[in-house]
């Protein structure tokens, strides 16, 4: 096979994969009232497909992209997809809503297979360069493009003759035919690359229960009866933080004593890789991008009263402007400063945070609406070099590992901001209503204004990610021209002295140029593939050949 249709095959197999995961949740977003009402889901119940779903994703993250490193990448993503395929026809034919729920949160530990695994492959298949920036760049683009199909096929389809079901159905049969081409194209992997020391299963218990509670806790805060002031809420909260720690605590014992880890706490100090100021980044500018995201639909639908169609139209300069961003990135982290693409994307955001805040609702969807879908997907410049730099930051043997850093950061990021941000738009209503007792809460002013208050609190968390960006991404340089450090290879140490067949013989008489060296070394690496690890051997040699070769030329 060609090996540009091959690698074009495998970039787009992963971004298809990466896509089809956002599709879904797009796709139920807009069709869960036809969900619900042939379900007969109690509207509280309404939000739960989507809460499971991610619940499940989110936590299973860190545990599936150790598994990949150990297993392999590709089995990894083969088996997720395949997952990913049965699932979607379970949902496709639910009989009624505990099944629908219960078969979307199997569901989700699909992607959470496949995410890690597709950033693994991409890290680990493609050299530092053109190829690899651009397809960083395309797995970024997946996600908009996701998205907004998602939401348009979702509109049509839940309104159409073929039901909600055909969504499920749909990507069910593409989730088997991606899994059929990945089969075929992906590459196997380096056995020698993967991660050699096991799973760490404490670890694994630790991290998947904290992250389920806090992930869950963080959802349930935004649709129990009295918000945070719910009593389960905040001790969840704190049960997960507690766990979150033992968990921190275990690993560094583990680290440190040469163990297996899940997580190596050492990667934070690591010098270069900048891996907390990116992981703060990345959770407070998800934050503000994704609850921007969750706020225009609403602000279309409940406050402009358009139908879900209507919506899913408006809202594709979202995806066109992420794709073309994407891809424009692609071509410039090899050639401008990571810092300075950051702080663009961010500015961006925060002026469409603002607009948003400030918007018209009587004005005209291109008066405002319009400038705010192109200006927020200019931050997705962020996704792609943050992968690359938590990538970068990793051994070769845990690329997986470092795919689901990421992917947890941006969930965290986007949970916290959807708790946080909701409890302070409803509280601004509620306080509007308290103002306006003759509207009902579900007014579109009483609604606005809770809106607006969520666009400021989304300004301010995009702030803080420009303030981290400006003083803590200082010197991270062209993140296109980087490679990922490689594992060490400490099981093999260095021969006191060359065997006979291998070492560079020293005449006994008469200098010895370097180019000789030079050539007697370029052959013996053409000859024996281990010679690299002894060259520190040969240069001892070479002090003693200078010394002789200064001498001949003295005496001559």
């Amino acid at each position: 096979m060609n090996q540009k249709l091959k690698n074009g095959l495998i970039i787009t197999t992963i971004c298809c994969v990466i896509a089809l995961s956002i599709f879904l949740t797009g796709a139920t977003a807009v069709a869960i009232t036809s969900i619900g009402r042939d379900l007969k889901f109690k509207q509280s119940d309404l939000q739960w497909p989507i809460n499971v779903y991610s619940l499940s994703y989110g936590c299973l993250l860190l545990l599936c992209g150790r598994l990949a490193d150990i297993i392999g990448n590709k089995k990894m993503f083969l088996m997720g997809s395949a997952w990913f395929s049965l699932w979607s026809v379970a949902a496709a034919v639910a009989p009624n809503s505990w099944t629908f729920i219960l078969f979307l949160g199997l569901l989700g530990i699909g992607p959470a297979a496949s995410t890690p695994a597709s950033i693994s492959i991409i890290s680990s298949y493609f050299p530092p360069g053109k190829t690899r920036n651009q397809a960083f760049a395309i797995l970024g683009a997946g996600q908009p493009i996701g998205f907004i199909v998602g939401m348009i096929l979702g509109g049509l389809l839940s309104q159409s003759g073929a039901s909600w079901r055909a969504i499920f159905a749909l990507q069910a049969g593409l989730g088997c035919l991606l899994c059929v081409v990945g089969w075929i194209v992906l590459p196997t992997g380096d056995i020698s690359r993967r991660y050699d020391k096991g799973l760490d299963i404490v670890g694994a218990v630790l991290s998947t229960a904290g992250l389920a509670l806090l992930v869950y806790d963080l959802g349930e805060s935004t649709s129990a009866p009295k918000g945070w002031a719910t009593p389960f809420i905040p001790s969840l909260l704190s049960v997960s933080v507690v766990i979150i720690v033992l968990f921190v605590l275990w690993e560094l014992w583990r680290e440190a004593k040469g163990q297996s880890v899940l997580l190596p706490m050492s990667m934070w100090i690591q010098p270069g890789t900048k891996m907390g100021p990116v992981v703060l980044l990345v959770i407070f500018g998800w934050w503000g991008f994704n609850t921007m995201a969750y706020y225009a639909p609403l602000y279309y639908q409940q406050v402009q009263l358009l139908s879900p169609l209507q919506t899913s139209v408006r809202l594709v300069p979202l995806g066109v402007v992420g794709l073309i961003t994407n891809l424009l990135t692609g071509y410039l982290v090899a050639v401008v400063p990571a810092q300075a693409l950051i702080i663009i994307g961010f500015m961006s955001a925060i002026a469409s945070s603002i607009i948003f805040s400030l918007i018209n609702v009587h004005a005209s969807y291109w008066a405002m609406a319009f400038i705010v879908m192109c200006t927020l997907p200019i931050m997705d410049i962020a996704y792609t070099i943050g992968n690359m730099q938590v990538c970068f930051a990793f051994d070769g043997n845990s690329q997986a590992v470092a795919g689901s850093i990421f992917s947890i950061a941006t969930r965290l990021g986007t949970s916290i901001g959807l708790a946080v941000t909701s409890s302070i738009a409803s509280s601004v209503s509620e306080k509007f209503n308290r103002v306006h007792p003759d509207l009902v809460a579900t007014d579109p002013d009483v609604l606005m204004a809770g809106y607006r208050a969520a666009g400021w609190t989304c300004c301010g968390a995009l702030v803080l990610s420009l303030i981290i960006a400006i003083f803590g991404m200082r010197g991270i340089g062209l993140v296109g021209q980087r490679r990922c450090v490689e594992k060490p290879d400490r099981d093999i140490e260095l021969s006191p002295q060359l065997p006979e067949h291998n070492h560079v013989r020293v005449p006994d008489i008469g200098p010895v140029s370097e180019s000789t060296i030079t050539q007697e070394r370029r052959s013996q690496s053409s000859s024996h593939t281990r010679v690299d690890r002894q060259i520190s051997v040969v240069d001892r040699h070479e002090s003693t050949l200078s010394e002789k070769k200064m001498a001949v030329e003295m005496s001559v």
